[in-house]
């Protein structure tokens, strides 16, 4: 096997010929994503599966380059940072999966726009902005499959999981044989233990707290007793007995909890919903948006408007 080094990613083993790979760095922020590549193994796969890689088009040309093209592609969700680049791999022959219901986000990004209903504060020119500072380009074929199927490929078995608090099908990735699990964008965000992060987000109308909590429920007992390895779309590989992945995405949920709690002042009972939403926006809580302009400004503060509203409903679920 040649040696696993491209400039501009990190490529480590998880296990059993199992890569987790990561651009170093992105063109923007909502850009690219980690993920998984199952290198070919005899009675497995006999060609690359990659797992939510969604990386530049020159980095996918190198990986194929090196370890040759991929048989599958399997994408977790229809957010940007998921589906961007992901035309790359079809490009060099990868057949292209993803859950039904953001499945064709990856064909045309009017698609995006009305999976996530942004039209009720956000306009088209600005998400094809959005699609083109990250580089957005639609795929051509978009096979789609059921969160909680089972994937076969080959002699690969790719469990999904449903993780719907984050998205609306988005799903985790259980590898039993290889006892990995890969909670892909659940929000498990740092890079290294000493280090902090946004954590979980839950910035569109679909998103649910509740689902959140139950979710991370879920992924905390598959990991406690089914793998040894857990992964995730923009972190470090998470190894038996750690367990920080899961506390620290509830101290996250609680702590944006306080943050709305504390903006509002003990003076709660005052406002209706959407007056409490408007005066906690004008805070930035969340995001600088008083910092921002344009079409930024025009999406954060959709996704700053329904990190709070998600909040307020749990808070008075």
């Amino acid at each position: 096997m040649s040696e696993r080094k491209i400039n501009g990613l990190n490529i480590e083993e998880v296990a059993d010929g199992v890569l987790l790979v990561k651009q170093k760095s992105p063109p923007f922020y909502f850009s690219c994503s980690d993920g998984l590549i199952v290198l070919p193994k005899a009675g497995r796969n006999e060609k690359l599966i990659v797992l939510d890689l969604n990386i530049e088009p020159k980095f996918v040309d190198a990986l194929v380059e090196l370890f040759g093209n991929a048989s599958h592609y399997i994408n977790t969700h229809g957010h940007m940072d998921h589906i961007a680049h992901v035309h790359a791999w079809e490009h060099h022959g990868a057949q292209i999966l993803a859950p039904q219901g953001e499945a064709k986000n990856l064909l045309e990004l009017k698609n995006f726009y009305n999976c996530y209903e942004f039209e009720e504060g956000v306009k088209f020119s600005s998400i094809h902005q959005f699609g083109q500072i990250n580089g957005y380009h639609p795929c051509e074929h978009v096979s789609d499959f059921i969160p909680g199927d089972i994937l076969k490929l080959g002699n690969l078995e790719v469990k999904t999981i449903p993780l719907i608090g984050h998205s609306i099908s988005h799903v985790g990735f259980l590898l039993q044989k290889e006892r990995i699990l890969h909670i892909s964008c659940l929000g498990f965000d740092i890079s290294s233990p000493e280090r902090d992060g946004f954590g979980p987000w839950y910035g569109f109308k679909q998103c649910s707290i509740d689902q959140y909590m139950r979710d991370i429920e879920t992924v905390e007992k598959i990991y406690r007793k089914e793998v040894d390895f857990l992964t995730s779309s923009h972190s470090y590989i998470v190894k038996k007995p750690e367990t920080r992945p899961f506390k620290y995405m509830r101290k996250k949920i609680m702590e944006n909890e306080e943050k709305i709690r504390s903006g509002l002042e003990n003076r709660d009972h005052e406002y209706n919903s959407e007056e409490k939403i408007d005066k906690l926006l004008e805070k930035d809580l969340f995001f600088p948006k008083k910092k921002m302009e344009g079409f930024l400004k025009e999406i954060y503060t959709f996704w700053e408007y329904w990190i709070i509203k998600n909040h307020l409903l749990h808070l008075n679920r």
